[in-house]
Order: C-alpha cells, then sequence, then structure tokens
C-alpha cells in the first residue's frame, strides 16, 4: 500500500482549490507550490533511504 507524504497531499489539495477558483495561482502561491514539490521530493527520498537500509537489515 502506497500512502501519499503530507506535502503531497496539501500540494494536491491546493491544485483542487486553484481549479475551483477558490484560490488565485499568483506570485506567492507559485513559490509555495515550488517548495512543497521540493519538500515532496526530499520526503519520497527519505522513504527510499529507510527502505533500502530495512532491505540491508533483512539480509
Amino acid at each position: 500500500m502506497t500512502t501519499k507524504s503530507i506535502p503531497e497531499l496539501l500540494r494536491r489539495s491546493l491544485e483542487s482549490h486553484l481549479a475551483a477558483s477558490d484560490l488565485r495561482e499568483d506570485e506567492e502561491m507559485k513559490v509555495l507550490m515550488g517548495k512543497l514539490n521540493n519538500l515532496s521530493a526530499k520526503v519520497a527520498a527519505a522513504k527510499a533511504q529507510v527502505v533500502a537500509r530495512r532491505n540491508q537489515v533483512k539480509k
């Protein structure tokens, strides 16, 4: 079972609100989305490291 990280869930929620015109896509929103994308990538990398370490311990 794959779960989404908190930054990924927040990014998707904001995209949904943008699509529904609840929020404006201004410069501040673009910066925020960029930061969420960066954080999401870091979380994914950390998860991959944990999985790799667990696999090494099991061997």
